[in-house]
């Protein structure tokens, strides 16, 4: 035989370098198992039923505005549409209270539907400014929304006819009985 060959026979260390090579991959299995099993536990992973809760929320605060822009029968405006004609342009916080009567009717509506079930919002009016741009305003606010707000919205077309209090919503038309458009954005979040 060869020297070199058989002192490469009687030599153990090669079967200790591969039982650590496989212990090693073992425990890296182990430990990307592990990781991957772990993940979804941490606080900023989007799970399946917070995205269910959003789904919920969304869906209440679009039903909620489609019922306030309906008009009853006998009546010129929907509740929505009233408290906006009637608003000023001034921003209420969640312990102020609002007036006139129909942004207070608006207000506790919002109150009673939203924040009985622990949901927080704000309502924001967006409009169209002369430059056909669009600003906004806060009517009603109650503190800066979660990561995982959800945001609804309804268009208000508004008339000359209709008188709008908020002198900062220019004329778009002067020639037509056109006044503006208000985007209507509730946006909402669980507290």
């Amino acid at each position: 035989m060869i020297p070199g060959v058989q002192a490469i026979l009687k030599d153990n260390t090669g079967q200790m370098y591969t039982l650590e090579g496989a212990a090693t991959a073992i425990m890296i299995v182990f430990l990307v198992v592990f990781i991957v099993q772990a993940s979804p536990l941490t606080p900023l992973t989007s799970s399946a039923s917070h995205q269910q809760v959003e789904s919920q929320i969304e869906t209440s605060g679009s039903d909620l505005l489609i019922v306030l822009d309906y008009v009853p029968e006998g009546e010129t405006y929907s509740p929505l549409k009233k408290a906006l004609v009637d608003w000023t342009g001034v921003e209420f916080d969640g312990q102020s209270s609002t007036y006139p009567n129909s942004v207070y009717d608006l207000t506790s509506v919002f109150n009673r539907a939203l924040l009985a079930d622990g949901t927080a919002y704000n309502l924001v009016v967006a409009y169209q400014n002369d430059n056909k741009k669009w600003d906004s305003r806060a009517m009603l606010w109650n503190g800066r929304p979660s990561d995982n707000a959800v945001l609804v919205s309804r268009k208000v077309v508004i008339h000359d006819e209709d008188a709008i209090s908020a002198s900062f919503i220019p004329d778009l038309s002067p020639n037509s009985s056109f006044y503006n458009i208000l985007d209507v954005r509730l946006t909402l979040w669980r507290m």
